[in-house]
C-alpha cells in the first residue's frame, strides 16, 4: 500500500529486506505510520518512533521518513503529518522532536525549517559493518 511513495523516498534504493524490516518497524510499540489520503489515493507517510535519550533525561520522538507525492507537495500534507505527529508526541510528554535530513536535499531542510526544526550541533557517525565483512570482534 505504502510501498510505491517509500520506494520514491529511497529513490528506487529499496533492497530485498525492506518489506520485512518495515513489516517489523511498524507492529513495535514505540513506532507509529500516519498516512495522508485524498480521494481514497494515499498521497503521503510520516514514519515516526519514539525512544528513551539520555541526553535529554527522557523520552523523545524521531521522525524517520515523511514523504508527500511529488503531485501533492505544498498543499498542506506534509505539515499536516507533522503536526500530527508532534501532537502525538506531546501527548507521551517528549521533550523533542529529531528528524535526520539529507545534507544535500535543501528542499527537506527548509521544510523542517517552516515546521520549526533547528539544525542541531551534532553530526550523526555511522559505522557499516554487515556488508561490509567487519569482524566486529577484531575490532575491539
Amino acid at each position: 500500500m505504502c510501498f510505491p511513495l517509500l520506494n520514491s523516498l529511497y529513490h528506487g534504493d529499496i533492497g530485498t529486506g525492506f518489506r520485512k524490516a518495515f513489516e517489523s518497524y511498524v507492529v513495535g510499540d514505540s513506532s507509529v505510520v500516519l498516512l495522508a489520503h485524498s480521494q481514497k489515493e494515499l498521497v503521503g507517510i510520516l514514519i515516526g518512533s519514539f525512544q528513551t535519550d539520555i541526553d535529554w533525561e527522557g523520552e523523545t520522538a524521531r521522525i524517520d521518513a515523511i514523504i508527500v507525492d511529488e503531485k501533492h507537495r505544498r498543499t498542506g500534507i506534509g505539515k499536516k503529518l507533522g503536526q500530527h505527529f508532534f501532537a502525538l508526541a506531546k501527548k507521551r510528554r517528549c521533550k523533542a522532536v529529531k528528524s535526520r535530513v539529507n545534507i544535500r536535499n535543501r528542499t527537506a531542510q527548509e521544510f523542517h525549517e517552516r515546521l520549526g526544526f533547528a539544525k542541531a550541533d551534532t553530526y550523526e557517525y555511522i559505522l557499516e559493518f554487515f556488508d561490509k565483512g567487519l569482524d566486529l570482534e577484531r575490532t575491539s
